[in-house]
């Protein structure tokens, strides 16, 4: 069975390790404690630690890169921010360089690259880097971002008989995302029957989603196309990026409408949040138009990873929902 090596156990990484831990070995490195299935091996870690961090890759064919000091941590601890996340991103890719074993590298990297403001036009992987373009509290996790993909895709320029690939996700919808995420916020909101409280300067922003599973199918069919030496090197690194994320854009406001219908619905009636947009003293930075000037180009992930379908933000929200509202029942059948 081959063996991957997933680095970082937040959302991303333990979902990854549950999934790919059906067909793989998984291992799991982080420097926090962490739940996983029994199944999964977790090892304590800290990627500024590059003896450390080879010593836990010996005998990996494929490492996972997930590891990111997270908004709002990193405008606290700048510094930390830089060593986890650009001189740990390097550790990370000598190790693989060094590794008798390691075929190659996925980084989780992030659509934010592409900032947020002024988006126009055809959206793919040649669109560009634009971290200035975001939430002033976004800044420096974008700038991070676009760091790390700059140091695998360098890595990649370099090397002949390695993959370093990069696969670029949406904002993740999944059962267990962060709290602090814009959807959690809705669903808790409206679960609890509370209004549902986008804010009047951002309500109209465009955001590309994807979910969880199709991260990991992702991941599943690119891991394996490297462990099996079937992927194609052209001797550019833009080679090895792929976005994956549902290509119709949602605003704020139509996910929290989104949320407020889908609870009312499958509650039946039961619970019936109402959406409430919260006024502020910024400026409104999109219009509701601002959507459309948007056009998305998957068609790399559907060619190079068999994603032929994705799944829409309004099909994710439903089944988180619906996950929710069963454990919620579960709960309180066993009290």
């Amino acid at each position: 069975m081959s063996k991957i090596l997933i680095i970082g156990s937040g959302f991303i990484g333990s979902s990854l390790a549950s999934w790919l831990s059906k067909w793989f070995s998984v291992k799991v490195a982080d420097w926090v404690e962490t739940s996983l299935d029994h199944s999964i091996e977790f090892v304590k870690c800290d990627i500024r630690n590059v003896d450390a961090l080879e010593q836990v890759a010996a005998g990996a064919e494929l490492l996972i890169h997930t590891a990111i000091i997270q908004i709002p941590r990193i405008n606290d601890e700048r510094r930390l921010g830089y060593e986890v996340n650009v001189k740990g991103t390097e550790n990370v890719c000598e190790v693989v360089r060094a590794s008798p074993s390691l075929k190659g590298m996925i980084l989780v990297g992030s659509w934010h690259t592409m900032g947020e403001r002024k988006i126009s036009g055809l959206v793919d992987e040649t669109f560009g880097w634009r971290p200035d373009m975001v939430e002033e509290r976004a800044r420096i996790y974008a700038l991070s971002k676009v760091a790390q993909e700059s140091i695998v895709r360098l890595f990649a320029e370099e090397s002949l008989n390695k993959v370093y690939g990069v696969i670029r996700i949406g904002t993740a919808l999944g059962a267990n995302m962060p709290s602090k995420t814009a959807a959690n916020i809705f669903i808790d909101q409206a679960l609890k029957g509370e209004p549902l409280t986008p804010y009047q300067h951002s309500m109209h922003r465009p955001m590309l989603y994807v979910y969880v599973d199709d991260i990991c199918r992702a991941f599943e069919s690119y891991g394996e196309k490297i462990i099996e030496g079937t992927f194609q090197k052209t001797g550019s690194s833009l080679a090895e990026v792929v976005n994956v994320f549902y290509p119709r854009p949602l605003t704020i406001l139509e996910l929290a409408k989104t949320v407020a219908r889908d609870v009312r619905r499958i509650s039946k009636g039961k619970i019936v949040p109402e959406v409430k947009i919260v006024s502020d003293p910024q400026k409104p930075i999109f219009k509701a138009s601002s959507k459309n000037l948007i056009r998305v180009n998957v068609s790399k992930s559907r060619k190079l990873l068999g994603l032929k379908k994705l799944t829409s933000p309004e099909e994710a929200i439903a089944k988180i929902i619906t996950l929710r509202l069963n454990g919620a029942k579960r709960r309180l059948n066993e009290n």
